[in-house]
């Protein structure tokens, strides 16, 4: 069908569907000068009569063909009622004529991202910023397609140089908050390959070391990161180690996307040598909320002589750059309950890959490779560290962390515990 006819067919259904508006309101509409009469329809429009606020702008393209705001305004009260092919009529008829009217271009931007076609949307974008290079408004607009399509770090990027033109942007700071309490914030969109080291130190009532080494390789699918990693480690005391050999422990941990705004955790590791635990499993969901808000429900199980579960969940705000985390842990036993509660907090800096942050806490937590939680998670512990992320070129990023730990290891007898944690990502 060729638009003339669509747009004979919406002119007809227009007037049709409403015949007092086809007799009274058009022949008052008739006197009143174009440009007062587009200004009229677009209150209208404003207001919700949209049947009247056609009427009213077809009137003016009825004697002004090139009266591009009238068409684009019949379009978006087209759009606005879920009527996309008809809004993409009237569009056409303006870029047809003026391929870089702006309104235009992102009225039609809206019509493909509110039908669905978000492939289109982010075409639409790039075409219209070929016209209008560095326009806030369609930046955003490509931004939020490249969020629906799973981009989030080309997403964070514009909106990262959105807000640092123009920090008062409330609309680039709403969506750059959505974007980082979304799920694709936390994983780069490429594989990589990682090694790593985790060492932790105490000396009462004995001196002890812990050293580990990990290497493994994340494959990114369209569903989530997939990371395969082999560590092994082995616990040293009064300077003897524990096992001739070091043990070995095969972890597996995934973080398939549900939709959008929904993720899950899932990780499972096994070994058999002394120093890791048999079994090692966590799962946990995660949502993103309105606001920046991002809540989640989980599961930790660790398997020694018998088995642990603990569990966990977090609640997570971002804001602005910085983004706070609070996580308890809950451990059923015979006689009741242990419990710990961490707090975290991040500054992001120049991406989503570079931050700084702290970590303060009461307690004993799951995530922490221990030789065996059975006394620990009846005794006091005091947590506080700094963590940091760092991008070192466009294919390596830095990160590592330090922890000192006040901790009970018998009743009211207390000792320091420091850890350290340096790991290295090669993206291909």
């Amino acid at each position: 069908m060729s638009r003339f006819l669509q747009f004979i067919i919406i002119l007809i259904s227009a007037f049709a569907s409403n015949p007092w508006l086809a007799s009274q309101e058009l022949i008052m509409f008739h006197d009143i000068p174009d440009d007062s009469l587009y200004i009229r329809a677009r209150d209208l429009a404003f207001e919700g009569e949209l049947e009247k606020a056609r009427a009213a702008a077809l009137i003016v393209t009825g004697r002004n063909p090139l009266y591009h705001d009238a068409n684009v305004l019949i379009a978006r009260s087209f759009a606005w009622e879920g009527n996309y092919d008809s809004a993409r009529v009237f569009i056409f008829k303006v870029t047809d004529v003026s391929p870089g009217y702006l309104d235009a271009l992102s009225s039609l931007i809206d019509v493909e991202l509110w039908s669905g076609n978000i492939e289109q949307a982010l075409n639409k974008s790039s075409t219209a910023l070929y016209f209008h290079p560095g326009n806030e408004e369609l930046l955003l607009k490509k931004a939020r397609a490249l969020i629906l399509l799973g981009s989030d770090n080309k997403a964070s990027e514009i909106l990262d140089d959105l807000l640092r033109i123009n920090p008062d942007d409330e609309h680039a700071q709403r969506l750059f908050d959505e974007l980082t309490a979304s799920y694709f914030y936390y994983f780069r969109e490429n594989s990589y390959l990682l090694a790593g080291y985790y060492g932790e130190f105490f000396e009462k009532p004995y001196e002890r070391h812990f050293h580990m080494g990990s290497i493994g390789y994340s494959y990114y699918s369209g569903r989530g990161p997939l990371t395969g990693k082999l560590n092994f480690a082995n616990t040293f005391i009064g300077g003897t180690g524990l096992t001739r050999y070091p043990s070995f422990q095969y972890e597996i941990e995934s973080y398939p996307r549900i939709s959008s705004r929904v993720y899950l955790l899932l990780n499972y590791a096994f070994s058999r040598g002394m120093v890791f635990p048999g079994h090692r499993g966590a799962f946990e969901m995660f949502g993103s909320l309105p606001q920046g808000f991002e809540a989640s429900l989980g599961l930790r199980y660790l398997y020694w002589d018998k088995s642990y579960f603990f569990y966990t969940g977090s609640l997570g705000k971002y804001w602005s750059d910085l983004w706070f985390s609070f996580r308890p842990y809950i451990f059923p036993r015979e006689n009741g309950l242990s419990s710990s509660l961490f707090f975290m907090a991040r500054k992001y800096l120049r991406t989503a890959d570079d931050f700084a942050g702290i970590i303060m806490g009461y307690g004993f937590s799951p995530d922490e490779n221990l030789l065996d939680p059975a006394d620990k998670i009846h005794l006091n512990t005091y947590v506080a560290g700094i963590e940091f992320s760092k991008t070192i070129s466009a294919n390596y990023l830095l990160r590592g962390s330090l922890r000192y730990e006040y901790e009970e290891f018998e009743s009211s007898i207390f000792r320091n515990r420091w850890s350290v944690n340096l790991g290295v990502r090669c993206y291909l």
